[in-house]
């Protein structure tokens, strides 16, 4: 038992570092436009069809993912998943066509959802020693770790790859060597078998509150993905109205290095708030979500002053990035307390699904909006949509209380 628990220990401490250099390709992650058309030869078409496709991909294989999951368990999954994280990178750095590019995108995505097993391992692994009201503290200290490690990671790349196009990539593939050794140090905790649910009645109730997690984490990661994505173009667009090209690219940069540092103190600030505020959590950021877009689109309609536009959208911007990592944990924690064990797989993997969907979605909508309307029209979208994200997230905090 003794020597269980040493391992078990174990695994909660190396959780954060894994965590965080699994959650994207690091090193890349700056540099990615500049190298797939760069160095790839890849234009802007071929890159939205890549994410497009790679979505896809992850929603016709999810039965398949999740019984390779059941059938191996949770630990090897995570195994399969880092391994499949560094061939991802050799791909993408070795590989010469789009088609390689479409592996490489593809196998990253499918690696995401098997690395998502570590979530399941650490709620496991907490209750077997009495601490899982520490799940959403140590996930959280993942994301404070993840974002100071892409803080660095957005300042180096680009010199990186002017040096040698190549090393940022190089470096990637060092780091998922070590991440695909860590996780051979992974264990997870055996414990006893749930309580099943047998009750009607109580399963029922499950279900429509699994249902409502679902539906808010789809439509909420929706919303940051797309809002992230279109809000930085749409500063880009309103202040070429007053800049040149280059002034443009220059207060972007600021913005979006600035924005890195709001995340990690978003991350630190409702780390601390969680236990007082977690009854509300979801409806408080879903709040915030709706206010940064009401921030972008008051800025851009002011006209007069420069300095009040870029102060007002900015702030809209930077609220984004301050609640996006939360949301994500708060939802897992609460899909993992509501679960039992024979579920948890299911519903992770069903949440990074819908998820998905939920982006591929929104995507196809506002690439055919955009063809005929201005981004302007894709911010007020979202400011509806999150104004109905409250709501669902009332209801979710409803059935959480009850």
């Amino acid at each position: 038992m003794k020597q269980d628990e040493s391992k078990i220990n174990r695994s909660i401490k190396i959780y954060p570092l894994f965590a965080s250099f699994t959650g994207d390709l690091i090193f890349f992650v700056p540099i990615d436009t500049l190298f797939l058309t760069l160095v790839k030869g890849l234009n802007a078409s071929q890159i939205t069809a890549m994410t497009m496709i790679s979505l896809i991909m992850c929603i016709v294989f999810q039965k398949v993912i999740l019984f390779i999951v059941k059938k191996i368990g949770n630990v090897n999954s995570l195994r399969l998943g880092a391994s499949m994280l560094l061939i991802a990178s050799l791909i993408l750095t070795f590989g010469k066509s789009f088609v390689a590019m479409l592996l490489y995108k593809t196998t990253h995505e499918l690696a995401v959802m098997f690395l998502n097993m570590d979530e399941i391992i650490l709620k496991n692994n907490l209750k077997a020693l009495n601490r899982k009201d520490d799940y959403f503290k140590i996930r959280n200290k993942s994301k404070i770790v993840y974002a100071t490690i892409t803080l660095f990671t957005a300042l180096v790349a680009g010199q990186m790859f002017n040096i040698n196009n190549y090393l940022p990539m190089y470096l990637s593939i060092i780091i998922y060597i070590f991440v695909l050794g860590t996780a051979f140090l992974y264990y997870e905790a055996k414990g006893n078998n749930e309580l099943e649910i047998k009750k009607d009645n109580k399963k029922l109730k499950i279900t429509s509150l699994m249902f409502y997690v679902i539906l808010s984490n789809a439509v909420f990661y929706s919303i940051i993905k797309m809002g992230q994505n279109n809000s930085k173009l749409f500063m880009q667009y309103d202040f070429q109205k007053f800049l040149s090209v280059e002034m443009v690219t220059y207060y972007i940069t600021i913005i979006v290095f600035i924005s890195r540092i709001v995340r990690l103190i978003g991350n630190v600030i409702f780390g601390k708030l969680y236990k007082r505020i977690k009854d509300k959590m979801s409806v408080i950021l879903t709040i915030c979500l709706a206010l940064s877009f009401l921030l972008l689109i008051t800025g851009h309609f002011i006209e007069s002053n420069f300095a009040c536009k870029v102060t007002i959208m900015s702030l809209g911007f930077f609220l984004i990035l301050a609640i996006r990592d939360s949301f994500q944990t708060y939802i897992e924690d609460v899909a993992l307390s509501i679960s039992n064990k024979q579920e948890q797989q299911t519903i992770i993997i069903k949440i990074e699904v819908y998820r998905r969907l939920g982006t591929l979605l929104l995507s196809t909508i506002f690439t055919l909006i955009l063809l005929k309307y201005e981004l302007i029209v894709i911010e007020m979208i979202l400011l509806i949509l999150s104004v109905i994200e409250i709501y669902i997230n009332k209801r979710l905090c409803d059935k959480i209380t009850k």
